[in-house]
């Protein structure tokens, strides 16, 4: 799995509420919860982001919510893979986008909403996470 350097800063508690980017410290308001799970999705490529990984990352209380809503958004469908849980017990979905006009699509939504949150290279960073759609 090719990664991110941006999901890491999603993980790793990227200062949301302060600055628009590392590389860009312009005080900004705080990005919405719902937008941030949005970045979550689209920054972990191909391979996707658990349910789990958006509750705990961008404090949701559901990140099967914010996947169906995306996909209502923007007309998409997300990839969903079902992960058992490591006790056996259960399993929840890992969500992926299929391509990367989705990621673009995903991408444009949370910089319309959050302009300058992304810079020009991070977005293509992300973008090269993803295969081109077949035609």
């Amino acid at each position: 799995m090719k990664s991110n350097p941006l999901y890491r800063q999603i993980v790793e508690g990227y200062n949301w509420n302060n600055y628009v980017s590392y590389d860009s410290p312009i005080p900004q308001k705080s990005v919405a919860k719902k937008y941030r799970a949005y970045l979550l999705i689209a920054c972990s490529g191909a391979y996707g982001t658990t349910e789990n990984h958006v509750l705990f990352n961008c404090s949701l209380s559901s990140g099967r919510n914010y996947a169906s809503q995306l996909e209502r958004e923007l007309k998409i469908t997300l990839h969903r893979y079902k992960d058992s849980n490591c006790d056996g017990i259960g399993a929840h979905f890992r969500y992926a986008l299929t391509s990367k006009e989705d990621a673009e699509k995903v991408l444009n939504l949370i910089n319309k909403n959050n302009p300058k949150l992304l810079l020009d290279y991070q977005i293509a960073n992300i973008l090269e996470l993803y295969p081109k759609k077949a035609a």
